[in-house]
């Protein structure tokens, strides 16, 4: 049976500044109300997999309300977090409950590059205390690293110290000048597909990481369905977002 999996941009805030960013700027959030109607329609549609994300999920102040709902009617429940809000608020901790895989933005453990990149200095240690916090959980953990020209030569190092934990997948993704924020400083991050490739060298020692999976931007165009913070529906198609109607009037399956 095919999956139908949606990525919901529940909110476009983010408590991060990264430089090679793609997310949508200058849309509005959606009430919890609103929210809650699209979260209806897409169990209405047989939504069976939902990946949260943004900006920063964990800012949009209903998220645990809307993931309890999903969790009850069968909903897979995925979020993508810079680790933040995580590593900083215990209480935001009881989200956990309702997850099913919970995904960490991490790039490099140096901290001068990560504040390079845009994350700050402290946003290793965060990403360390939230894995520490959920290795005994049952919880499948992933990690995303976006490869640039900022990090590539520090791969080899993140996968050394990802290799004390138990990571489900870890995921790379080629620096994309999809939009805003990455377009304009596509010339301070962009590289090759074939130094993309060669990233692929290093992670034949990592007994640890169950799997890898490596993404350039035509597998993004054709995995994924975004919902995105106003409610607007997404496709991205040869590189350019094209919008196909909204989540709270349109039925996003019809889309997939």
């Amino acid at each position: 049976m095919t999956k139908k999996r949606v990525c919901w941009n529940i909110t476009a805030k983010c408590n991060q500044n990264c430089k090679y960013c793609h997310r949508f700027l200058n849309i509005h959030d959606l009430t919890y109300e609103e929210n809650k109607t699209i979260l209806e329609n897409l169990i209405k549609d047989g939504v069976d997999n939902i990946t949260w994300t943004g900006g920063e999920a964990l800012l949009y102040p209903n998220l645990k309300e809307l993931l309890k709902i999903a969790r009850e009617n069968g909903i897979k429940n995925k979020l993508i977090t810079n680790g933040l809000v995580l590593a900083q608020n215990q209480d935001s901790r009881e989200i956990i409950d309702y997850l099913d895989s919970l995904t960490l933005s991490l790039d490099t453990i140096n901290d001068d590059t990560n504040e390079e990149l845009g994350r700050g200095k402290s946003h290793f240690e965060d990403v360390k205390i939230i894995l520490d916090y959920v290795k005994d959980k049952n919880l499948k953990v992933n990690i995303n690293t976006v490869v640039s020209k900022k990090n590539i030569d520090e791969i080899g190092q993140l996968g050394e110290f990802l290799n004390n934990y138990h990571i489900n997948k870890w995921k790379f993704f080629k620096f994309m000048p999809l939009r805003e924020t990455a377009e304009k400083n596509k010339n301070e991050f962009e590289i090759t597909d074939v130094e993309f490739e060669q990233t692929k060298n290093v992670f034949k020692h990592f007994g640890n990481i169950e799997e890898t999976d490596f993404r350039q931007e035509k597998d993004m165009e054709e995995k994924y369905t975004l919902v995105i913070a106003n409610g607007d529906i997404i496709k991205t198609e040869n590189g350019v977002d094209v919008k196909k109607g909204n989540a709270l009037y349109q039925n996003v399956v019809s889309f997939m």
